[in-house]
């Protein structure tokens, strides 16, 4: 916050900490961005595609499992700050691209990541594993 302040940029970002209002929050925005240098399968991924937000996120880690580039969102190199923006300025731009890759993040969401898909995916890890002693 100290930053944004000082390069008079504070109105220009929301920094909200420690939430209780997830789905409410999600549910406010038009897009959901994750610049992280390191990923594993990101919670919050997952939950903004489960809330129909097309995701900007760096290329890292899990992040490529859950984005797919122009799909249900977009994918930038880490620490590319201007690549970053200009992914943002692509969907101010293009309120159409919103609707539609934020459709197709919940349908991801739902098709992949459900729990009854994850539950059927973790029981036939099981059966196979059994199977094969």
């Amino acid at each position: 916050q100290a930053l944004l302040d000082e390069a008079g940029l504070a109105h220009l970002a929301w920094l909200p900490g420690e939430r209780h209002d997830i789905a409410a929050v999600m549910q406010s925005l038009d897009v959901f961005v994750l610049p992280s240098r390191n990923e594993g399968i990101s919670n919050t991924i997952l939950e903004a595609l489960a809330s129909g937000l097309p995701v900007i996120a760096t290329a890292v880690g899990g992040n490529v499992e859950l984005v797919e580039d122009e799909v249900n969102g977009m994918l930038v190199k880490a620490g590319d700050a201007e690549e970053m923006a200009q992914a943002l300025l692509g969907y101010l731009q293009s309120p159409a691209r919103i609707a539609e890759h934020g459709q197709q993040a919940r349908m991801v969401a739902e098709q992949r990541f459900s729990i009854p898909t994850m539950a059927e995916a973790y029981s036939t890890v099981y059966e196979l594993t059994l199977e094969g002693k």
